[in-house]
């Protein structure tokens, strides 16, 4: 059975990649979070798949579609032996050739906010009969025009976008409490790499400190010290395992004002320094 080594060729010279995963190997490839570089599908034929997609935990399991949008930071927990995937990926530089949020902003917060979603057996079926046109189109060995990948990529978000549309997946109404929380998300995506003062984001949401430490609390278990945390380690593993920066340069990319700041602020969350994790972790 034909591995696939490595689907993070977002950062090579190639559009897209399009195969089916029977081996395991996106377990392999993602158990350590990494941030995509592209937009990549996947379809799960059977099994499951526990996955972290940002700072979300969720369980892929038969008939399901994800959509992993770019920047998007990627961790798999678990693949079942059975577990069976098409993997549908295109690189950053064509989705910025088809401007992605023009042309998703019908339903782009609806892709980032539920990436997963079931599908009936008959619309599994048709997005197959899709992925393996490109996967037959992939192993041809020709390479089509941009123009054509483009349309491609196009097809499958829009398909993606509809059902999203005309589902109840995004119908869900959020109370106060967790529309506080879903954007203090946005913002700690958005601005982790410099700031993780519980007062700055307190700021951005026009509440006090206390009300979004305590609504955060009540709504997720969790200290909003802990959710930046999260995202900032979730950073820094990457960045040691798929990435040559020095640490050093990792410590000033997250804005650590030194090495040793950084190495001790890494060691609390995971119980090892960035050099053990790079080694060992």
């Amino acid at each position: 059975m034909k591995y696939i080594d490595d689907i993070n060729l977002f950062k090579s010279n190639k559009d897209f990649v399009a195969e089916i995963d029977m081996t395991g190997s996106l377990g392999r490839i993602y158990h350590y979070p990494q941030r995509m570089e592209g937009c990549l599908f996947l379809l799960c034929l059977r099994g499951e798949c526990d996955i972290t997609i940002h700072l979300s935990e969720h369980k892929i399991q038969k008939n399901d579609i994800v959509t992993i949008l770019p920047e998007t930071f990627v961790h798999v927990h678990r693949q079942s032996p059975d577990c069976r995937l098409y993997l549908i990926g295109f690189n950053k530089e064509l989705l910025n050739g088809i401007n992605l949020f023009n042309s998703t902003m019908n339903y782009l917060s609806a892709l980032i906010d539920t990436p997963i979603i079931p599908l009936r057996p008959e619309i599994t079926e048709l997005f197959q009969d899709y992925f393996r046109l490109l996967i037959k189109m992939k192993r041809m060995g020709a390479k089509p025009n941009k123009e054509l990948i483009s349309t491609m990529l196009l097809t499958i978000l829009h398909g993606v976008g509809s059902i999203h549309q005309n589902t109840n997946v995004t119908t869900r109404t959020f109370n106060r409490g967790e529309e506080i929380v879903k954007r203090l998300v946005q913002y700690i995506i958005k601005h982790y790499t410099k700031e993780r003062s519980v007062a700055f984001y307190a700021d951005l949401l026009h509440i006090s400190p206390q009300h979004l430490s305590t609504t955060v609390n009540k709504i997720t278990g969790k200290t909003v010290t802990d959710i930046i945390a999260k995202l900032v380690i979730t950073d820094a593993e990457a960045k040691l395992k798929s990435t040559d920066l020095t640490i050093q340069e990792i410590a000033y990319s997250l804005n650590f004002p030194d090495i040793s700041f950084f190495g001790k602020y890494f060691k609390r969350y995971t119980g090892m320094s960035p050099k053990q994790y790079r080694e060992n972790g």
